[in-house]
């Protein structure tokens, strides 16, 4: 045999393989004992990941086939195994012409469905960002996003929902997160990608009105972190005073609203604002993520310099100092440092890429599923 194998070995054609839909369904009604069945069903399924793998060849194909028949008139004899035999011809017949469709190079690439394309689509990206292609891979992945807005309904309330109607395995509220993270990241050398970072921000919000709480706090801070990188604070305030007021109880809310004030690059610091911020978070009794908000009114007064109180100078005596952990940087201070190594960081040590961001709020989700 020296048939060459498919162009295309990674693409799994759903098309293709839902042909040996009638045939399977005509074996199971020959009432065979299971234990004989199943040999049967092992000639069919060694077909179909022959098809799956996308390395298949007419002559294998054809053994195979051939296998099959002699299978079925063996456990029922020619008359009861006319049924079995007619969907395999019309399988073979169909086979022929495609591979003759091959021959010629008419044959029409494998069409994939939206959902396909995003399990393409997002893993891809994801390598990309381990490779440190951070615009390659939010270009990529801004395709994938307009995947997503093709496939959401007014039914799907959620990502979940996405995920549940459209048998989708990357989960689409994490990635949509990775996302907007990655498109500030790469914010800092093309604004272009800071506004894409601001509308599908406001889209995904608008997409799916019922998120979970940590989803909404990463959705509108890197909003109203691109806002303010754009110069329009304005709209920053905005933004983050309606996420303050939308989840009063989110400690990250209030600490990606002060960071803007003291760490942001392009702008003079404000400390007084950050530590008003701060401490309204703190004042709230049911407040998430209090030691976070505590930790980050540490490192404020640092490097303010200014004399903590009694509540600054308890979060200072209790904040952990990791070795070597990257401190005093926001997410609007651009990460260039590379992955972390082994071993794994805990989720509330500072993340490697120098965010200042908790590993959990910030690369945990893209680590996890390199």
């Amino acid at each position: 045999m020296n048939w060459p194998p498919s162009a295309e070995p990674v693409r799994y054609d759903k098309a293709r393989v839902a042909t040996l839909a009638p045939i399977r369904q005509q074996l199971d009604v020959l009432g065979l004992p299971l234990i004989r069945l199943r040999k049967l069903r092992g000639l069919l399924s060694a077909l179909e990941m022959q098809i799956e793998d996308g390395g298949d060849s007419p002559e294998v194909n054809g053994l195979l086939l051939d296998a099959l028949r002699a299978g079925v008139r063996h456990q029922v004899g020619e008359p009861g195994a006319l049924p079995v035999l007619r969907a395999i011809d019309a399988f073979a017949q169909a086979e022929d012409q495609r591979w003759a469709q091959l021959r010629a190079g008419t044959l029409s690439p494998i069409q994939l469905s939206p959902e396909e394309q995003l399990e393409e689509l997002i893993p891809t990206g994801y390598r990309l960002v381990q490779a440190q292609q951070t615009a390659a891979a939010c270009d990529i992945w801004l395709v994938a996003w307009n995947l997503v807005k093709q496939l959401a309904r007014p039914e799907l309330r959620s990502p979940a929902d996405l995920n549940d109607a459209y048998g989708v395995t990357y989960s689409v509220d994490d990635w949509s997160v990775d996302l907007v993270w990655e498109l500030g990241n790469a914010g800092f050398a093309n604004p272009a990608y800071s506004e894409h970072q601001i509308r599908v921000s406001h889209e995904c919000l608008e997409l799916f009105p019922e998120q979970i709480a940590d989803t909404v706090v990463n959705l509108m801070r890197a909003q109203g972190e691109a806002l303010w990188r754009l110069g329009r604070r304005r709209e920053a305030e905005t933004t983050y005073a309606a996420l303050v007021e939308r989840l009063p109880d989110e400690g990250w809310a209030y600490i990606g609203w002060s960071d803007q004030y003291w760490l942001n690059k392009h702008t003079a610091p404000d400390y007084g604002a950050a530590d008003v911020i701060l401490r309204r978070a703190l004042a709230r009794p049911t407040l998430s993520d209090r030691e976070d908000v505590l930790e980050r009114l540490a490192d404020l007064y640092t490097q303010w310099g200014k004399p903590p109180d009694v509540t600054v100078a308890g979060a200072q005596r209790m904040k952990p100092q990791p070795p070597g952990a990257a401190r005093g940087q926001s997410a609007t201070g651009k990460s260039t440092q590379p992955p972390p190594p082994a071993p794994k960081l805990g989720r509330n040590d500072p993340c490697w890429c120098g965010s200042g961001r908790k590993y959990k709020q910030c690369h945990m989700r893209s680590d996890s599923r390199r």
